[in-house]
């Protein structure tokens, strides 16, 4: 069932037209990924959708009972709030409502907000954030973490009942095990969505249609992003053969135009017109598509040594006694759960910070650069021209050759017409490609990437991929972008968040591999302990849930408030929501001891038990203290 479409719609900035004449139908079962170049107009299509911005023509229809959610690329909040307060400044339906509620909309408003589900969109968010590490919702905004702020935004987003979420670079800052647990959602997600993320793998597995901004209008294809891919080189290869015999047909015919009579003068300038238009419509050529480049110096023997590092803040150790050699020309990936050290240990490297204890030494001919996750602070009003001559009006290439300033950025696809734009009017990825311009303008053998792809387009990630995998001098990078890493990475680092580093050889998959081996066989390992349990102690009398619930209420307790309606509704939609999960997880337990299903995945099969073992406890916790209040 259609859930929204989009009819003929056009918007433009000041700079120019972002799309037109854009439709596009969505169903209830749509998984959509949202791709085009930085600039093209994504986060404004996705904010058309949500209500947030109107089109300048077009109209978008909207059903009935249509509600949605939804995730910004970048997180505002007032740092005065607590993680609590924070869900009530959510852009959805549901949110929406709580916060306005019947002093706006009136009585009937009221009767729809209370025939909303009985557990609170509140509860709901409480659970998402403690299954992402949360444990005090008290705590300042102020004092998260950008990957922690990002969590707590995911929880905002999720936490609500709608049939439509939109999220915009959803991955960004966040751990490599979060992407995997939003990843396992989505997929199995009973609402449409449409996303926009540079993650290939993550956008890979979750989506069923991608959607393509290119050259201001919009295009459709069925099936997931390795799909799109087969669907585009054929495309691409057909075009290129057809638009170039278009191309030399247009050549001739302007030729002729050029030697016309002086009688057709008027209707020869108009066709001249019409074809100049028409090749600018065709299809860019690869000649034209950047690289990144860069004049690498010499790197001697020594790289960096770190001998018994520590870094700890107050009591917390981030980790102790690490010691380590970076030799020349390895590539190094760093990974771990957010706030366990990345970003500390790449600013330990760079000297920006001390450890600790112990020591770092770097070689005498390291030029190290950093590339940092969170920009730089720059003049909003400093052109792109200006930005990179305030660094040098000359650059050295590979090849010896230099470059000025002005054809450095064409190189690296900012056009001449371009270049005097205010830094203020980029969007987002434009901003961080210009600052890969000006890093590898300092000729670094060394280089240290913090997050190098947040807000990076894809086809920028696949331009730096390339120059990354041919760059001879030594690499460190901290990237939740799995693919990236896997194409990049010879040996990985992974901080545990327990004070301690441990060190593997091999691709990012070959150690995902042993990860999801190792916890296979810990989960084999603990069923087998439950099986053994249970057959020692005797079930209960075929009072199924209901006993454990009730045996978990408090048998004596002193005087609290009673609950309200509200309340009381909420405890019974948990007691039923709980016993539903508890069937379920029986019925996974007992999957797990018989044969294997063709077909299916004990991987898969695991993350839903445990997902559904952290709901349950959680919802319990809840159901206590509402039960307690009986």
């Amino acid at each position: 069932m259609n859930i929204l479409s989009l009819k003929n719609i056009s918007l433009s900035l000041k700079s120019g037209p972002l799309f037109e004449s854009v439709r596009m139908d969505i169903d209830e079962r749509d998984h959509i990924g949202l791709i085009g170049k930085n600039g093209a107009g994504k986060t404004s299509l996705l904010r058309l959708i949500a209500g947030l911005v109107e089109p300048d023509r077009g109209t978008i229809s909207r059903t009935k009972n249509f509600t949605f959610s939804y995730l910004a690329q970048n997180t505002e909040f007032d740092p005065s709030l607590s993680l609590r307060e924070f869900l009530y400044q959510g852009e959805s339906t549901e949110i929406r409502m709580l916060v306005q509620g019947p002093t706006l909309h009136g009585r009937d408003s009221k009767r729809d907000h209370e025939a909303q589900p009985p557990i609170s969109v509140e509860n709901r968010y409480f659970a998402l954030l403690r299954e992402l590490g949360f444990s005090d919702f008290d705590a300042p905004m102020q004092h998260l973490s950008g990957g922690e702020l990002k969590k707590a935004a995911l929880a905002r987003a999720l936490a609500p009942y709608s049939n439509f979420l939109i999220l915009d670079e959803p991955t960004n800052h966040l751990d490599v095990e979060t992407i995997e647990w939003l990843e396992s959602r989505l997929r199995s997600a009973a609402q449409a969505f449409i996303l926009v993320t540079h993650d290939r793998w993550f956008l890979d597995a979750t989506v069923n249609r991608i959607a393509e901004i290119e050259r201001h209008t919009l295009t459709l294809y069925p099936g997931s992003y390795a799909k799109y891919l087969e669907k585009k080189s054929v495309e691409l290869a057909s075009l290129s053969r057809s638009e170039n015999k278009r191309l030399a047909n247009l050549k001739i015919e302007l030729e002729w135009l050029n030697r016309g009579a002086r009688a057709r003068a008027t209707k020869s300038e108009r066709r001249k017109k019409e074809i100049e238009a028409m090749r600018a419509s065709l299809i860019e050529k690869p000649a034209a598509a950047y690289t990144f480049m860069s004049q690498e110096v010499r790197l001697g023997k020594k790289v960096c040594v770190l001998k018994d590092v520590s870094l700890a803040y107050g009591d917390r150790a981030l980790f102790r006694g690490f010691s380590h050699e970076f030799l020349p020309g390895s590539k190094t990936a760093i990974i771990g759960p957010n706030g366990s050290g990345k970003t500390s240990l790449l600013s330990l490297i760079a000297g920006l910070r001390k450890p600790t204890a112990g020591s770092i030494t770097l070689g005498e001919t390291v030029r190290l650069s950093f590339f940092r996750q969170t920009n730089e602070a720059v003049n909003p009003e400093m052109s792109i021209l200006d930005y990179i001559q305030e660094h040098a009006d000359h650059f050295r290439l590979p090849d010896g050759s230099s470059l000025d300033a002005v054809l450095l950025l064409e190189r690296f696809g900012f056009e001449r017409t371009f270049q005097m734009q205010k830094l203020r009017t980029l969007s987002g990825g434009e901003i961080r490609r210009l600052m890969l311009v000006r890093l590898l303008a300092e000729s670094p053998n060394f280089l240290l990437l913090d997050e190098p792809t947040n807000d990076l387009d894809i086809e920028t990630i696949e331009r730096l991929e390339e120059y990354l995998s041919d760059f001879s001098g030594s690499l460190i990078v901290v990237s939740h972008d799995r693919l990236l890493v896997d194409r990049l990475a010879q040996d990985m680092l992974i901080i545990t968040g327990k004070g301690t580093i441990e060190r593997f050889t091999g691709t990012y998959f070959e150690w995902n591999i042993r990860k999801q081996q190792e916890a296979e066989t810990q989960f084999e390992s603990k069923q087998k302990e439950s099986a053994l349990q249970k057959q020692k102690q005797p079930s209960p009398k075929s009072q199924g849930q209901q006993f454990t619930l009730q045996s978990r209420k408090p048998q004596s307790t002193p005087a609290r408030t009673k609950l309200n309606y509200k309340e009381q509704k909420e405890l019974e939609h948990l007691t039923e929501h709980i016993e539903q999960m508890e069937q379920r997880k029986k019925a996974l337990e007992e999957a797990f001891q018989g044969p294997p299903k063709p077909g299916s995945s004990l991987a898969h099969a695991k993350k839903e038990y445990d997902e559904l073992c952290r709901l349950i406890e959680s919802d319990l916790l809840r159901w206590e203290e509402l039960a307690d209040r009986l």
